[in-house]
């Protein structure tokens, strides 16, 4: 079933309301509990994912350095679909409409389907919404529909409610240092040399735009209202995005590092044909 690209599917169950909106690139449009925005709500004018409570990530994270590499006897050479950046950005599925293959009750399920153009590979991705009375659930699963193995990285881009008094908590191995055009040089630093974050806190004044390895998974945001509870499976690592405006606050699961599948030490994940790979995010409020 397609919906129009502005039309927004809403959802409930206890305190929890969620608002999905399928033609704007599969986009996760709110999320609220007890009335309070618990991700940053999309406006209602708005078709840019990049204006949205969370979008997918598929079929590759962050960025591919000018969109190019090689994988499997193809030169790949991806749109840089985020100008000005020379590079290609967060996948192909953000920037296309989703259609509904669900809908019951406080579940929503969406399907993305590709059929190798540009991407050489055909995949079928599906997201998952499911509210309950403690919160919201997420599933991306990413298909490998072709014959041939395939590049397959897939992850969430939530954006957090931000106030001046937020600050966050959680553990990983080491952070990945980045250019100016935030490409990893290939550098890695522990894991507080931004912000100490294993033991909670603020959120930095600057831009940080750093992928996390070997996160453990969950992510805890305090400020004013509560208390937010991130957690995920699937993922190994997370992107954090906190922008010097602000405003913006995005820890994101993904399974592999940016630009991995140009780099021969860092391990990009693969599907055979046949086979899926998920990311689980699970949103609470405590």
């Amino acid at each position: 079933m397609a919906t129009a690209g502005k039309t927004t599917l809403e959802i409930a169950a206890g305190n929890w309301r969620a608002g999905v909106r399928p033609g704007a690139g599969g986009a996760l449009a709110s999320l609220s509990h007890r009335d309070n925005d618990v991700l940053r709500p999309m406006p209602a004018d708005s078709l840019n994912p990049l204006d949205a409570a969370c979008f997918p990530l598929v079929p590759y994270c962050n960025r591919i350095r000018r969109g190019r590499f090689a994988f499997g006897g193809h030169n790949v050479s991806l749109a840089a679909n985020h100008p000005p950046e020379r590079h290609s950005l967060h996948g192909l599925g953000w920037q296309r409409p989703w259609h509904v293959s669900g809908l019951v009750g406080a579940s929503i399920e969406l399907v993305c389907d590709h059929g190798g153009e540009g991407w050489p590979w055909p995949w079928r991705a599906t997201q998952a919404f499911e509210l309950d009375e403690r919160g919201l659930t997420l599933t991306l699963t990413l298909t490998n529909t072709g014959r041939e193995t395939m590049p397959a990285g897939i992850g969430l881009h939530p954006y957090f409610r931000r106030w001046r008094d937020s600050r966050a908590r959680f553990e990983a191995r080491a952070v990945v240092l980045s250019d100016i055009e935030q490409l990893p040089t290939g550098e890695m630093e522990d894991a507080d040399n931004f912000a100490d974050w294993a033991r909670g806190a603020p959120i930095p004044s600057f831009t940080v735009d750093n992928c996390y390895a070997r996160w453990d998974g969950e992510v805890t945001i305090t400020d004013g209202l509560g208390t937010i509870f991130m957690q995920a499976e699937g993922a190994r690592h997370l992107h954090v995005y906190a922008a010097g405006n602000g405003r913006d606050l995005c820890f994101e699961p993904v399974n592999h590092l940016p630009d991995a599948v140009n780099r021969d030490d860092w391990t990009m994940p693969v599907l055979e044909p046949g086979e899926s790979a998920r990311v689980t995010m699970r949103i609470e409020e405590r």
